[in-house]
């Protein structure tokens, strides 16, 4: 019985995750014609605002958890770095795994995007990640609050240059009606801070259980805490994201799909890679540079398929799914 009622909690949550996206989606789709942003600056930015808060906290609750329970601090610290780096992996892997098996149902071979944008946010991912991950070894120590600092610089920039460059491009369409709108008479604006704020609490609340179920099946199954930091809770995580490209693509808004996808992994190599040096001592272990190197390669490879291609297609996202499944054989098999 209460195995049953862990995997009823966990089962509500995920529900519960899927109804706040589609609440999301239409809000933020809704707000960012309001503000007059193109796409590429709603789904990289205002998406990524909302669905971004359930893998930064991880890694703050596990570090500040330290000076209230009685949990080692190397265990906080893995927990931390691995929801820091296991978030940009699933996002540049695992995600674009869903968007591969949207695209077969819809029977087309690629997304309809300006692939300018792509390799735009796939160079600020590359640039962050790298230097992030250089800065873990022992030599470059002494710099790494300095880094932190260039990081959530490099964010400030790539922000500005979304907005700018999404306004010069866009062009003003209709939107779908606010869900919360239907039959209601009441001022817009309110429809929409309300929908916003309902459906941003909901995802929180449900993430933060969602994955409380995962911890549990862990435990139960006999998982490692490093199997489950850099997997299992960033696949928790990141569900967000994953399912508001899923509800764009299906929807055909495929620069939408694909702008949240990117726009959430520079967010996280930047900030939740800053936020992961100043807490922690930011040193990696063996599992956690291979699974680094493997994000790397795969977003170089990605990258040069993008510019030989001029466009994303199913190979793109194809390798992509072989470099996470690469890895989950790696994980089980050592």
């Amino acid at each position: 019985m209460h195995f049953f009622t862990h995997f009823t909690i966990a089962l509500i949550s995920l529900i519960a995750i899927v109804l706040s996206c589609v609440l999301f989606t239409n809000a933020i789709e809704y707000l960012g014609n309001k503000l007059k942003l193109g796409n590429n600056a709603t789904g990289s930015i205002l998406a990524v605002l909302g669905t971004g808060l359930p893998e930064t906290i991880i890694p703050l609750v596990a570090i500040f958890e330290v000076c209230f329970l009685d949990l080692k601090i190397q265990t906080a610290q893995d927990i931390a770095l691995g929801a820091v780096l296991g978030s940009p992996f699933m996002l540049s892997t695992f995600a674009m795994f869903l968007l591969l098996i949207v695209l077969l149902l819809k029977k087309r071979n690629s997304l309809n995007v300006d692939y300018n944008f792509v390799l735009r946010d796939y160079k600020y991912f590359l640039l962050a990640y790298s230097c992030a991950i250089l800065f873990s070894f022992k030599f470059f120590v002494n710099y790494k609050m300095f880094l932190s600092f260039v990081l959530i610089l490099i964010y400030g920039i790539f922000v500005y240059r979304t907005i700018v460059k999404s306004r010069v491009v866009c062009i003003e369409c209709e939107s779908e009606e606010l869900y919360f709108s239907h039959g209601l008479k009441l001022n817009k604006n309110f429809i929409l801070f309300v929908q916003l704020l309902l459906s941003v609490s909901v995802l929180v609340i449900s993430s933060h259980y969602f994955v409380d179920e995962i911890r549990y099946f862990s435990t139960v199954l006999n998982i490692s805490p490093s199997i489950l930091t850099l997997l299992i809770a960033p696949f928790a995580t990141e569900l967000p994201e994953c399912i508001n490209s899923v509800i764009w693509l299906k929807q055909d808004k495929d620069d939408l799909a694909i702008a949240n996808i990117l726009g959430a992994i520079v967010f996280q190599t930047t900030i939740l890679c800053a936020i992961g040096m100043i807490l922690t001592p930011w040193i990696l272990n063996r599992v956690l540079f291979i699974n680094a190197i493997l994000t790397i390669l795969c977003a170089i490879v990605f990258l040069l398929l993008v510019l030989k291609n001029k466009k994303i297609t199913v190979i793109n996202l194809l390798f992509c799914a072989f470099v996470y499944f690469l890895f989950l054989i790696y994980i089980f098999i050592c």
